[in-house]
């Protein structure tokens, strides 16, 4: 008995540390995308992290594998398209994300008191698109993997073309990718982390990276991040539609980005509960100076190394998160050479592609429908927009079909909300 606690114990540990780590560079990405904007790098880093921590223990009392934390993709978009290029001030940006995290969580809580609204996340997504997320997350996770590793690149006078040896980025990262291949098909579940420590150990001895002097700093900062939504600038210059496309957008991703992770990471659970939450640490994100959360793909590799208590991965995670708050130096110096996090995010998406069910099933519009959602996750690494767009196909399809039984009324007006955001919401924020 003590044997099997302490096997347990382990496997817990190791999920959440193969899970904190991804994670973890991702959130530094986060923050240099924020810094961008004139944000302070202590403040964001530390409102990143502990939004995380936050999160993530909240999915752990939820009884979910799953992590939480500020979505890349999001961050990504808002950075470039609504701060940088429009103008929008990032302490308005903050402000609208509270709101909409705020209309979420009620929305989400006043679910019980109202049948329609406790039935509704069934009916924005049809079943082949739940069925298909786990698939598509899994493909996004390979590619993010490969194109952060080098082995795939933009071409000039194509759409890709394959990495070249004499980056040493991209044998690394190779190296590792045959490492884990070769782990997996010996069925070690530790496969990733393993394959991560062998990529970090020859990227070391090749000088790639160093581990810094000082690789401890105390967590600061959150004075200049935290509550600074409230000192809205230049808010006059922008128009009224910019912030309706900015609200309607950002609602949008926290209720149909939100549910999609879950159901891609934890398919059996129920949702309403969790996402809930998740609207909720938004909230408290974007109080304290990040972006909105969603349910991390990282996860995946926790889920890939297995525990039997879920919870103790979530646990773990938010742990090592902890952890890793105070050594940013280090995260600094691992996050300046991605090929070590390669071969963790390609084997979290293999494991995810071989959970996957049967997906191209039904009629054409459904597997239409799948095959979009497969296609678009991969090249735009975002959850909220290849749900959209299948959403869209999925409802044209059907309807031109004659299917209209099949199509819910509200996935239709979800289908209108996101084909308005891609037509006008999107052409007017550039």
């Amino acid at each position: 008995m003590d044997k099997l606690k302490t096997q347990r114990w382990h496997d817990g540990l190791f999920a959440g540390v193969m899970t904190a780590l991804p994670l973890a560079a991702s959130l530094f990405v986060v923050t240099n995308l924020l810094v961008m904007t004139g944000m302070p790098f202590t403040g964001v880093y530390t409102a990143s992290f502990v939004t995380a921590i936050i999160g993530t223990i909240l999915m752990g009392r939820c009884r979910l594998a799953v992590a939480a934390a500020p979505g890349l993709a999001l961050t990504s978009w808002l950075v470039y398209i609504v701060i940088l290029a429009r103008g929008v001030s990032w302490q308005m940006v903050l402000f609208m994300g509270a709101a909409a995290s705020l209309v979420s969580f009620l929305l989400l809580a006043g679910a019980p008191r109202f049948p329609w609204l406790q039935q509704l996340p069934e009916k924005l997504m049809p079943p082949c698109l739940r069925r298909a997320l786990r698939g598509a997350v899994g493909l996004m996770l390979i590619a993010l993997g490969l194109f952060e590793g080098r082995l795939l690149m933009g071409a000039p006078t194509g759409l890709l073309q394959l990495g070249g040896f004499s980056d040493p980025m991209a044998y690394l990262s190779f190296t590792g990718i045959l490492v884990l291949f070769g782990l997996m098909a010996m069925k070690k579940r530790w496969a990733p982390g393993a394959a991560f420590l062998v990529t970090a150990v020859l990227a070391f001895i090749g000088g790639f990276w160093v581990l810094p002097d000082a690789p401890f700093l105390q967590p600061e900062g959150l004075d200049r991040t935290g509550l600074q939504l409230i000192f809205m600038t230049g808010w006059q210059t922008i128009s009224p539609a910019c912030y309706f496309d900015l609200s309607v957008f950002l609602l949008l991703f926290l209720l149909v980005s939100g549910a999609g992770s879950l159901t891609a990471l934890a398919p059996e659970a129920a949702k309403r509960k969790p996402l809930c939450l998740l609207s909720l640490v938004s909230f408290i994100g974007c109080l304290l100076g990040t972006m909105p959360v969603m349910a991390a793909p990282e996860s995946a590799v926790g889920q890939a190394v297995g525990s039997s208590r879920p919870q103790r991965m979530a646990y773990w995670t938010a742990a090592v998160l902890a952890l890793l708050l105070v050594a940013e130096p280090v995260m600094a110096s691992l996050a300046s050479f991605a090929a070590v996090m390669v071969p963790v995010l390609v084997g979290a998406g293999i494991v995810m592609l071989r959970r996957m069910g049967p997906v191209f099933q039904g009629d054409f519009a459904e597997q239409a429908a799948a095959g979009v959602l497969f296609l678009l996750l991969p090249l735009t690494q975002d959850i909220a927009a290849g749900l959209g767009a299948s959403v869209i196909a999925y409802v044209c399809l059907k309807l031109l079909a004659g299917c209209d039984d099949e199509v819910p009324r509200p996935m239709r007006v979800l289908a209108v909300c996101f084909a308005l955001y891609f037509f006008f919401g999107f052409w007017s924020m550039i």
